[in-house]
């Protein structure tokens, strides 16, 4: 498989889970994406697979900035950062799901943001969490009002 179709294919088992949470948040199916840890598990063995390659393949001669500059700037190196996107993103939106139902916010444009731009989406998450709550911390069930 080249980079390009691993690229699409990666993309694409993701998609389900986003399409389930932003089309239908509060569903069973939404539930059950966001409790389930295999699609983290898989991504992640694929981000380990891409990264002994990406280090072993593609020059990985040490961790500085230029050296993993360099590793990232390579198919498989790019590849390995953007599972390490996707792994992410999904896990977050994946708390985005599970935390918004348990403070009643309504998730769907912080999955919108967190698909888009990862970080923008939880930064704005937690901000509107915090509105609610009036707590940045404590980020279990213990700081419900």
């Amino acid at each position: 498989m080249n980079p390009e179709q691993l690229f699409a294919l990666l993309n694409a088992v993701v998609l389900p889970w986003w399409a389930v949470w932003l089309a239908a948040p509060r569903s069973r199916w939404a539930f059950r994406l966001a409790a389930h840890g295999g699609v983290f598990v898989a991504l992640g063995a694929v981000y380990l697979g891409l990264a002994v390659a990406a280090l072993t393949l593609e020059g990985g001669e040490g961790f500085g900035f230029d050296d993993l500059r360099a590793v990232l700037s390579q198919p498989l190196g790019f590849l390995t950062g953007w599972t390490h996107y996707l792994a992410f993103d999904l896990f977050v939106g994946a708390w985005i799901v599970r935390e918004s139902a348990r403070i009643e916010v309504e998730p769907r444009p912080y999955l919108f943001f967190a698909l888009m731009a990862g970080p923008l989406g939880l930064m704005s998450f937690l901000v509107r969490r915090w509105l609610r709550l009036r707590s940045l911390g404590q980020l279990g069930a213990t700081d419900l009002v």
